[in-house]
């Protein structure tokens, strides 16, 4: 029978999870797989926490605003878990003044002992313990979290008895001192012919803070103050305020002094919370894993984005793990690593279409009205409110600013022409939101223009033609190096953003290992904007906008040949001391090598440019008067104007088509078989020859 109720609170707790699975996703737009792998992960703690020895650790990881705090509160809401959580910011104990972090964790966490609570260490990555140098920070109050990570069981000194004790061995010694000025204390009282000398003593001294303004009478040692201090030392919970009370009653100086060592000597100074039964959700942004986390710029693609944080392995966060922890702290993190990608285009788009929706329901509860909302009105959320790097914040803020902000106005102009409306149309076109407010039958009442105060886009449009004209030439530059010396289209050319950025161009680099030739190719194509500057508007009018790409170009080529073994001699160098041993020092030669690379590329960038200056001024041409150029115009481009022979003959190809190793190997591995497949063929031949003739 026992058996039986196991398996059907097994088989609930399994049903238990699905169905929270189906909600989350739900609820969560483009988790999908994020909630899969958590609930997978979640499982043997649910089903079977009473097996548990250590706690169940599951690392989240990704970029801000991407839903990891969203999710386990989520999940501890759907489980009705609010009594057996706790959510702890990092961030907070950051500061190295924090050194009671213990203590108070501790104390705090006394409640879930023993229990399957479920913990969130949120914004982890602020309790690094390695600096950029990968210098110890020396973070000793984080001890205790790492702890709670490794077998979840954690010795400490309860933070009451801690000030207990402090007090009780004030105490003592403030009685020592009062036996010593002749201070008498009859039946647990202090006698009145020293009460002076003992209120001098100790005055200010009690067990609670807030007593402690007050001055001590004779029978002070009777009262709740005294009894309930040395009530929380005595480990015998049979030891009351009453019972103390009555052996105080009959006891002298000495005896009370007795009686205090005995509340010290009672109990043993540290006791062990055991979490080992917990679920710890550990959530972090780690820059070094998400390297495109710095970049701001709204004219990024979403889907680019997306693309690169879908490349971001295990390994990769062990790497960026490894910049800010010890080896054995990340082991104590465990491999149940779940990496968030950032949303996509089509992320982004659904997600301000469920903004909507749930504005529309407000407003038909609220009103009664119906609002269908264009896709115009998707299109400017989204150009005004979509940063790739920042997650889903800045939409839901761009949705309050522009959208929920003029459902007041617009109620109170309804009202105000008492119309009876039915359902009303947004829709934004020219700068302008339009509002047509429509009856039951479907008959027009009113149109309500309402212009808009559009912020990102109207950065985008170019406010001095000359400075965009010389901004298109730069990033065309790049743009045609990168499709000629690749053959693979860009991603997206911009010469004007709603960034601090003048304009960028985004390529698609081959997939696969930095190789001799595609570091030169890089350096070529950085320096593209250059060269295009030069070319064609003479060196007088080159701009300071090419240091970037200058100083880009200098460590690529210092990387070739101090790192990557592409000079003339394949050694790590060393650029003035180093604590390498393995490093040799930088030479003349070699700084010299390196310049010879980059006079190389710019010399191969300058003959491209020079024989496809039609491409290249038609590109800047279009992106003088136009923001950005997309990879199939650019394709559309290169394709009429570019002067390579190669465009017509074999056409363009995508980045994982770059490499050609496995065919190579292939190649060679089927010739020498081949070769000795013959020789074989030819031995056997000889000796049959030599046979016969014998």
């Amino acid at each position: 029978m026992e058996t039986k109720n196991i398996h059907a609170l097994l088989i609930e707790r399994k049903a238990t999870l699905q169905a929270m699975a189906v909600s989350l996703k739900e609820k969560f737009l483009g988790l999908d797989a994020v909630i899969d792998e958590v609930m997978s992960l979640m499982m043997p703690w649910f089903l079977f926490p009473e097996v548990q020895q250590r706690p169940m650790v599951i690392n989240l990881w990704g970029l801000t605003g991407s839903g990891k705090t969203a999710l386990v509160r989520a999940i501890v809401e759907y489980l009705q878990y609010q009594k057996l959580y706790t959510h702890m910011d990092m961030g907070e104990f950051e500061s190295d003044s924090a050194s009671w972090m213990k203590n108070m964790l501790t104390d705090d966490l006394k409640f879930f002992d023993g229990k399957p609570a479920i913990f969130c260490l949120d914004e982890f990555q602020f309790a690094r313990t390695l600096d950029a140098e990968r210098r110890e920070l020396g973070k000793d109050k984080l001890r205790v979290v790492w702890d709670l990570l490794d077998s979840g069981k954690i010795d400490y000194v309860p933070g009451h008895y801690t000030s207990a004790i402090f007090s009780a061995e004030k105490c003592l010694r403030k009685l020592e001192k009062a036996a010593r000025c002749g201070v008498t204390v009859t039946n647990g009282q202090v006698d009145a012919d020293r009460l002076e000398e003992f209120k001098t003593l100790f005055n200010g001294f009690y067990f609670e803070f807030e007593n402690r303004n007050k001055s001590p009478e004779a029978e002070y040692f009777l009262s709740r103050d005294f009894t309930g201090g040395l009530t929380s030392l005595f480990s015998d919970e049979d030891i009351t305020h009453e019972i103390l009370q009555q052996r105080i009653a009959v006891l002298d100086l000495r005896g009370l002094m007795q009686l205090v060592n005995e509340a010290q000597r009672s109990q043993p100074l540290t006791q062990t919370l055991d979490l080992s039964g917990a679920l710890i959700f550990v959530l972090g942004n780690l820059d070094e894993a998400y390297t495109m986390s710095g970049n701001l710029n709204p004219d990024i693609s979403a889907d680019d984005f997306y693309e690169q944080t879908t490349k971001i392995n295990l390994a990769d966060i062990k790497r960026a793990l490894r910049k800010r922890f010890r080896a054995e702290q990340i082991a104590r993190l465990g491999n149940t690593h779940v990496i968030y990608t950032s949303f996509n285009t089509e992320h982004f788009r659904e997600l301000i279409k469920r903004e909507l929706q749930r504005i529309g329901a407000f407003v038909q509860e609220r009103f009664g009205w119906t609002t269908l909302f264009d896709d115009s009105i998707v299109d400017v959320v989204y150009l005004e409110g979509v940063f790739p790097a920042q997650g889903t914040r800045p939409v839901f803020t761009t949705v309050r600013n522009l959208i929920e902000s003029r459902i007041s106005s617009l109620a109170v102009s309804v009202l105000e022409y008492q119309l009876p409306v039915a359902s009303i149309a947004w829709k934004f076109e020219d700068e302008t939101f339009v509002y047509t407010l429509r009856d039951a039958g479907g008959t027009m009442l009113l149109a309500i223009s309402d212009k808009a105060r559009l912020k990102l886009d109207n950065l985008r449009k170019s406010v001095d033609p000359e400075l965009q004209a010389h901004i298109a030439v730069h990033e065309a530059g790049h743009a045609v190096l990168a499709a000629l010396t690749l053959r693979i289209i860009p991603t997206v050319v911009v010469s004007r953003t709603a960034s601090d950025a003048e304009g960028f161009c985004l390529v698609d680099f081959p997939e696969g290992p930095m190789t001799r030739e595609s570091l030169q190719k890089d350096i070529v194509i950085t320096l593209g904007g250059y060269v295009a500057e030069r070319l064609v508007f003479g060196e007088q009018f080159t701009s300071s906008g090419v240091s970037i790409d200058i100083e880009e170009a200098s460590r690529l080529a210092n990387r070739a040949v101090r790192q990557y073994a592409m000079g003339s001699d394949p050694i790590h160098l060393a650029v003035d001391t180093s604590g390498n041993e393995d490093a040799f020092f930088l030479s003349d030669r070699y700084a010299s090598e390196s310049i010879m690379i980059i006079k190389a590329c710019e010399v191969e960038a300058e003959r491209l440019l020079n024989r496809n200056k039609l491409l290249l001024l038609k590109m800047a041409e279009y992106l003088t008067t136009n923001s950005r150029m997309e990879q199939e115009m650019i394709e559309e481009y290169v394709t009429r104007y570019g002067r390579e022979e190669w465009i017509a003959r074999d056409g363009f190809i995508k980045r994982d088509q770059y490499y050609r190793f496995h065919e190579t190997l292939k190649k060679q591995l089927k010739s020498l078989e081949l070769e000795e497949t013959q020789a074989d063929i030819d031995s056997l031949v000889s000796e049959a020859k030599a046979i016969l003739s014998a």
